[in-house]
């Protein structure tokens, strides 16, 4: 992991349900943050710019664009084994979360940027 900062040491397994054009699904990432504020706005700063274009944001939990409606469903605090284990197997995106609660940054383990993808 290109990570900088020593203090990001508490990953969080995050499930969003994701539905476009009546299909949905199951998502499922890894944050690194130095506290739950800090993964729950990077969370929630994810969902608002899933796809450009936010139509609506209800309850700072589900979003409405043009394309799709995406939902935060859950958020777990992972000890190192479990940790280990799903970083191991490579199939869930890893992020991290820096800056602070009110403007958080994310960025994949390379350091590129979350709006890089979703752009």
């Amino acid at each position: 992991m290109n990570n900088t900062d020593a203090d990001i040491n508490d990953t969080w397994l995050v499930g969003l349900s994701v539905d476009i054009e009546g299909t949905e699904m199951m998502v499922h990432y890894l944050i690194s943050a130095t506290d739950l504020a800090h993964a729950e706005a990077g969370v929630l700063e994810m969902g608002r710019t899933w796809w450009p274009s936010l139509k609506r944001e209800d309850d700072r939990h589900r979003w409405e664009y043009e394309t799709g409606v995406v939902w935060f469903n859950s958020i777990i605090l992972l000890d190192d084994v479990e940790n280990a284990i799903l970083r191991g197997l490579k199939f869930l995106d890893a992020w991290i979360i820096s800056g602070t609660p009110e403007s958080p940054v994310i960025t994949d383990e390379y350091g590129d940027n979350w709006l890089n993808y979703t752009r």
